[in-house]
């Protein structure tokens, strides 16, 4: 690992967190029509404290505002990020449920995880392998044949080039790539 690789998730403007909170917010207004900090917290199961000192933060950096009602509303710069991450989300969850055969649940659980670390040069790349692979280009059907008979055998730590102190597989169950 890259010895300041770690470093670069500070340099992250929204934590995990924060983006739920946006995430929520996308979610009620687009079923509700309006959304209050009460809202949110009912539908993360969160507190009502906890939302709001997000909530303020995420006013602070301008990606959301409120009205004189208390109601809550996304900036112009609150909607390019929740369609950014919503993107990302959805390609990362075709990419775990297509190519690698994840159930869909599980694929959406995976894609939760990683939607807001991803540069935008990485999801956009990660978009066109994904149109690729889902194409019914020649090439893309003989692709994912090899990858559906391709099985990785892992032969020792000295010579792998995955593993770096024990191997991977070690004690595990291969499984096929499909």
């Amino acid at each position: 690992m890259l010895k300041d690789t770690w470093k670069k998730f500070d340099e992250i403007e929204l934590t995990h967190s924060s983006v739920h909170h946006l995430m929520a917010m996308h979610e009620l207004l687009a079923r509700n029509g309006y959304v209050r900090g009460v809202d949110i917290a009912k539908y993360l199961n969160i507190s009502r404290s906890s939302v709001s000192i997000t909530i303020h933060k995420l006013v602070k950096k301008g990606y959301i505002r409120e009205d004189e009602n208390k109601f809550y509303h996304f900036t112009e710069k609150g909607r390019a990020l929740i369609n950014d991450v919503l993107s990302k989300r959805r390609i990362i969850r075709l990419f775990f449920e297509k190519v690698l055969n994840l159930p869909s649940k599980r694929a959406e659980e995976e894609a939760c995880k990683v939607e807001h670390l991803l540069e935008e040069e990485t999801g956009q790349k990660l978009m066109n392998f994904i149109g690729f692979y889902l194409s019914e280009r020649q090439e893309a059907t003989a692709f994912k044949k090899a990858l559906d008979q391709f099985i990785y055998d892992c032969n020792t730590v000295e010579s792998c080039e995955f593993c770096e102190l024990h191997c991977f597989f070690s004690g595990k169950k291969t499984v096929p790539s499909r």
